[in-house]
């Protein structure tokens, strides 16, 4: 019936489904059907099938629709079909069930088996904000995705190209099981996290002396915290070259993993040689209109969310919330919080930058740094609870000493609370401004709550 489908190995045609012949014989067999068993009407008026949904496609023999699968009809009676359903494709499809009303469409060339149209694939699937149903999907990024920093697990379910849901949680594994000696739990604690080391150290110091009721010096006090804010200098610096390589700026990016590389272990008059140079690059980041036009608008945070995590996020959202406002060292100092308004990423960046030249000001300051370290003597039983502001926010440690040894302990970090809002802040964002907005909650995921 087809002469045009030829194979060289028996079959079925994939047009009608007739078992193919020999060539020969087809040809004897076209002739003898054309001859004596084609009525008069055959031979004058060939049926063309169309498909009730989809009327431009018309096939001169049975057969399924390339598009939507469904058994193609004479047109005549795809006509009345289509009249039937009320004239609407989609409202006509879902009147017939979907496709289980015209039985499983064939396996034919170019339509894979068992074919699901759009409509089936979305049932059950709520509309996005625009009215459209779409596939979700899920989408792993993490732990090394470029921008967001290493050990996070980042799962966004995707409706289209929109984030319907998010989740966020740390692979990492580390943690401080007491019991433990107290002189190696700073050792252990700076070992938790490798983007705050020295916040951790100092927190560990100062509920040790908490429990002993020591009261460092004060030079030594400024000193260690001018090693807190170097720190925060590489921290935010470290940040910022991930955000410039995922939003596309190789420039910046060499530009600030250069000057925290410089900056993680100089000391304070290296620093002061190098104040120029890093103010000279704060504000040409303030000037860039590039970097404002990825940044602006994306991920406000308002005051009221942000007041339950705190940190740079919390503080560019308006609310002056600082630990190092509390601390009898920092106020030697002179230190002040900073608040940006906004509470976008861009507000983000710009607090971040402005606690940069705020670190650099404490360092001259204090004139020298000095790592933090437990204190000589600890009481053989206590209780000890001591507060740092990490570069990501508030960190809170509380220990138990028992025979001088630290019996159990409980560390609160950021991570938590900056995490579980990556799921309200990305509702409904495209996919790269989500992956813009959560790498600029900058989240230390190694840092975690013990």
């Amino acid at each position: 019936m087809h002469p045009e489908v030829t194979s060289d190995s028996p079959g079925s045609c994939p047009k009608c489904g007739m078992t193919l012949v020999p060539q020969d014989e087809g040809k004897e067999h076209a002739h003898h059907h054309q001859s004596g068993h084609e009525s008069p009407a055959a031979e004058t008026h060939a049926t063309t099938y169309t498909c009730p949904m989809h009327p431009e496609v018309t096939s001169d023999s049975p057969g399924a629709c390339p598009k939507c699968g469904m058994t193609l009809v004479p047109q005549d009676d795809g006509k009345e079909h289509a009249n039937h359903s009320g004239g609407d494709t989609s409202g006509g499809h879902a009147g017939h069930g979907g496709h289980a009303g015209h039985g499983a469409a064939p396996d034919i060339p170019g339509i894979e088996p068992h074919f699901m149209s759009m409509a089936d694939l979305t049932a059950g699937k709520p509309a996005s904000p625009d009215g459209l149903i779409m596939e979700w999907i899920d989408a792993p990024f993490g732990p090394f995705f470029p921008g967001l920093p290493g050990g996070l697990a980042l799962m966004l379910t995707l409706d289209g190209d929109s984030v319907a849901q998010a989740s966020a949680s740390s692979l990492a594994t580390g943690a401080v099981e007491p019991p433990l000696a107290a002189i190696d739990l700073p050792d252990r604690l700076a070992a938790l996290s490798p983007l705050a080391p020295v916040a951790l150290r100092e927190l560990a110091c100062r509920a040790l002396e908490a429990a002993a009721s020591a009261i460092p010096d004060a030079k030594v006090a400024a000193a260690r915290a001018a090693a807190m804010e170097r720190e925060r200098i590489a921290s935010h610096l470290g940040w910022l070259a991930g955000l410039s390589r995922q939003i596309g700026l190789v420039w910046l990016e060499r530009r600030a993993a250069g000057l925290q590389m410089g900056l993680r272990t100089a000391d304070a008059n290296e620093i002061a040689r190098r104040v120029r140079d890093i103010q000279t690059f704060l504000s040409r980041l303030r000037r860039t209109p590039l970097l404002h036009e990825k940044l602006a608008r994306i991920g406000p945070i308002n005051a009221d969310a942000a007041a339950g995590f705190g940190g740079p996020v919390a503080r560019a959202s308006g609310v002056r919330t600082d630990a190092r406002s509390d601390a009898p060292a920092y106020s030697a100092l002179g230190f002040e919080a900073h608040t940006e308004t906004g509470g976008d990423a861009w507000a983000r960046l710009s607090q971040r930058l402005a606690e940069i030249g705020q670190s650099l000001e404490l360092i001259a300051q204090a004139g020298t740094i000095t790592l933090p370290t437990a204190p000589q003597s600890v009481p053989q039983d206590g209780h000890g609870m001591a507060t740092v502001e990490t570069p990501r926010g508030k960190a809170t440690l509380h220990l138990n000493l028992k025979d001088g040894a630290v019996e159990s302990l409980h560390l609160t970090t950021p991570f938590a609370a900056l995490a579980a809002h990556v799921g309200p802040m990305t509702a409904q964002m495209e996919l790269a401004d989500a992956l813009t907005a959560i790498g600029s909650l900058d989240l230390d995921p190694w840092g975690g709550n013990t």
